[in-house]
Parts: C-alpha cells; structure tokens; sequence
C-alpha cells in the first residue's frame, strides 16, 4: 500500500448544493481540471483554560467552535466548445455570480434579491479524499495575458469537511455485510463514499456512521460481492471527464468603449464578501448560515504599452470619466469567454518599465442606476 500521497494524482469535483449547505454526490460530469494542487482547511477554535490554579502552567485548552473552513484553486479558462453549453466550472460561476441564463450562449449575472448558491467540493489528495459542505465562493481572480494561458483563481469557505483514507480490511467483508471493519478507523468520517477491494457497488458504500472504538464502519448499501481479509479499503470518487479547451492570452480582444485595444495582461477581482454565521447557539459545532452582509467589491487592472493616445487614461481617472469594457477571451464560437463591465472608471495610472515603457492601469467596475450590472460573464 503506497503511503505517500502526490499533487498529480488530485481529482476534483464540484456540484451545485440545494438546498444550500447540504452535501451532494458528484458524477463524472462534475469533473473540474485544476492546475496546481488545491488548499483546503478547518481550523478548530481552541481556548486557553483561564482557571487559576496557584501555578503558572497550563493545562489542556477547552476546545470550541469548528470555523468556516477556506478552500482554494485554480483552474483554466475553458468554454466547453458548444454554444450554449455551460463550461465544466458551472458551478464556480453560478455561486461566485448568482444568477444563469441562456439566451444567447450562457450568461452569468447579478443577484443581490437571493442568497449566492452554495457547492459541494470533492477534492482527492493521493490515498485520500475530502469532501467539503456548504462551500460558497467569496472571490474569483481573472489573470490574462499574452503569452499565458488564461486562468482563473477561486477562493471561498464552507462550512463542513468529511474525510476518508486508505486502510485494509481487519476480516473478510462478506455479501449482504453492512459494515467493514478496519485497522484504523480514524482515518474515515461519515457520510463519505468507499471501495472494498474491487468492489464499489456501482457508485460506492456511503459510510453511514463510524464506530472509533471498534474501528467499525457502518456502510449502505449493503455489501454486493465484499473483499478478503487486507484488501484495501479506499474512498471511492467516480471516473474524471474533460469539457472544453484551454484558451490562451494572445488571442484576447479588448474593447474599451467602442474602439479595440491591444493590452499586454489584464486582471479583473471579484469578491462577494461572504460572512458565515458561527455564533449561532444552535446545537451545532459548525456554521450552518451564511450570507452577503455587504457590498461586493470589482476591480481590476489593464496592462499597456505606453503609447500616445494612453495619455488619455490620466484624464479620465482625474475626472472620473467612465469606459464600457469587454474583454473577450477565445475568438471562435462556443469558445469564448467574455467579461463584460458596461461602466468602469480609472485610478491614476501608473508608469514603469526599464525598457518599453508600460502603463498599469487601475479600473473599477461600477453599475447603472438599474443596479446589479457591474460585471457579466457570457461564455458564446
């Protein structure tokens, strides 16, 4: 049994959550390429025993409430090649936009009348597998530029993480069992999805419930054909399928106002700030709400040479003068990804560069007097 686990063996899978905060199962077609390994965490709050005990020791801290957790990735930007068809990171989109449409391709919008939409994250490390419940997205970074690939960086928090390892089986697991017992049971939480040996029962045995002392697990459903005694028992995911390809920088069309302009990068930051409810007193340990307390926050950047006719952009940021702003990523059909801001105004720009001189150009989104129109996502 291989002990090490390795960035390149990770699987992710993402599946939108209804109701939110409640896990989901995924299937092949919730498969999302990531590049990189992914971050995933859950702190546990543990609080110093204030007591005095005529000693300045200390003893064991009193342990508290389980955090929102944080979780991170990156992924390509990849139309799924078929117009109207939603690229493989539907998911991400719909809950870092709230609202979907397909009138013409798929468009992602604004939403301020309903809570963003919550995901179940599925992510294996190697041997093993975390499952993380209740996951919103708080902020999505847009990195284009001409001799990258375009990328795109996701970062929010969940509420609840489960967990299943590798171990063997401590006896034979015979058909119609319901339950395995392990070395190690430690290693497993439920509501997790595993596999005995070669048997999987089609979509896996969900771990019921756990049995620590015992190093029990309570499965469903019942054991179809079982393993022998030291098969592994490992945490089961389904097969991964690709959707789209990956679109390049150099291929990006920039439209500021009416008229095309040639950027050397461009980033565009969207973040929702998601707050999770965690003091709550509600029986619970974990958060179980969230919501969006506060203004979403757009900005962004432009990367250009300086040329003459930029000396405008000092202007426009001084008087607050406002742009429309496309950035469309990919130039065929059912291939392309597009960024649409109707009203942006400048901050001062910013001059540098040792030999061709270049502007970064700071930009903020901002909406109409219809409100909610700041940003749109249209893949076509």
């Amino acid at each position: 049994m291989k002990l090490f686990s390795l960035a390149n063996e990770e699987k992710v899978f993402v599946k939108k959550e209804s109701p939110e905060g409640t896990l989901v199962y995924p299937a092949a077609s919730n498969t999302v390429l990531v590049t990189g390994a992914s971050a995933l965490a859950q702190d546990i709050e543990f609080i110093d025993d204030a007591q005095l005990r005529s000693s300045r020791s200390k003893l064991s801290p009193i342990k508290g409430r389980t955090r929102p957790g944080e979780w991170s990735l990156t992924t390509y930007c990849k139309p799924s090649g078929t117009l109207g068809v939603a690229p493989e990171t539907d998911p991400l989109f719909e809950c870092l936009m709230g609202k979907k449409t397909t009138p013409s391709g798929v468009l992602y919008g604004l939403d301020s009348s309903v809570n963003l939409g919550s995901c179940s994250i599925w992510v294996k490390k190697g041997h093993s597998v975390f499952a993380l419940e209740g996951a919103t997205v708080n902020q999505a970074t847009f990195n284009i530029a001409g001799g990258e690939i375009v990328s795109i960086a996701w970062a929010g928090q969940f509420m609840k993480w489960y967990r299943a390892g590798t171990d063997l089986a401590q006896t034979i697991v015979a058909a119609s069992d319901t339950h395995v017992h392990v070395y190690d049971a430690k290693r497993f939480t439920s509501k997790m999805k595993i596999q005995l040996g070669a048997d999987y029962a089609t979509t896996g045995y969900t771990i019921t419930s756990v049995d620590y002392g015992n190093n029990i697990l309570n499965i469903s459903p019942n054991v179809v054909t079982g393993c022998a005694l030291n098969a592994e028992i490992t945490p089961w995911l389904p097969s991964t399928t690709e959707l789209g390809t990956p679109v390049h920088g150099k291929i990006t069309q920039t439209t500021v106002g009416s008229l095309l302009a040639t950027l050397i990068s461009a980033q565009v930051v969207m973040t929702n700030n998601i707050k999770y409810y965690e003091d709550e007193m509600n029986g619970q340990w974990y958060p179980t709400a969230y919501g969006t307390t506060g203004f979403r926050n757009l900005e962004g950047t432009l990367g250009l040479y300086f040329r003459k006719p930029t000396m405008q952009y000092f202007y426009k940021s001084e008087y607050q003068l406002q742009d429309a702003l496309t950035i469309q990523c990919g130039e065929l059909v059912g291939k392309r990804m597009k960024l649409q801001m109707p009203k942006i105004e400048y901050r001062t720009p910013k001059i540098s560069g040792d030999e061709e001189v270049m502007l970064e150009l700071p930009f903020v989104p901002v909406a109409s007097a219809a409100l909610d129109d700041e940003i749109s996502i249209l893949f076509d």
